[in-house]
């Protein structure tokens, strides 16, 4: 019965993959009530029963770990951004967000780009290092 009750089981999602279902994660690295880990662990299961890394990347999800993030939003950190604008331009215009540009109270002014897992946000070495546009992801 856990198995029917239980939704960490339920990792090959080819068939809502194969209908053109698209699926967005994002964690915090500091919530301190679920592990960022857990939710990792959870999309390279998914991943391996629902195609593989490359294809479901590709063509169906993508994850973002927020740095400094707690549960959901809040923390010294960039918690403000639009995955549902990524998800929308996926679905209607056939484009995957490989980074999404995050912005918030605790540091105004600044901008970071959240990377699609497993990439990172990496300094250019030139430019404005309080602006996203001089980060890229790698």
């Amino acid at each position: 019965m856990d198995r029917l009750a239980n939704t960490a089981y339920w990792t090959n999602l080819s068939s809502y993959f194969g209908h053109g279902g698209k699926l967005l994660f994002y964690h915090g690295v500091s919530d301190p009530w679920f592990s960022a880990e857990d939710t990792v662990n959870y999309y390279e299961r998914m991943a391996a029963d629902s195609g593989g890394m490359e294809m479901v990347r590709e063509t169906s999800s993508r994850a973002f770990l927020v740095p400094g993030m707690g549960h959901c939003s809040s923390g010294a950190t960039l918690d403000r951004f639009d995955l549902l604008s990524a998800v929308v331009n996926w679905v209607e215009d056939g484009k995957a967000p490989d980074a999404v540009v995050a912005t918030g109270p605790a540091f105004p002014g600044r901008s970071r780009p959240l990377c699609a897992y497993p990439q990172h946000a990496h300094y250019k070495g030139q430019g404005d290092p309080e602006s996203a546009a001089s980060f890229e992801c790698r």
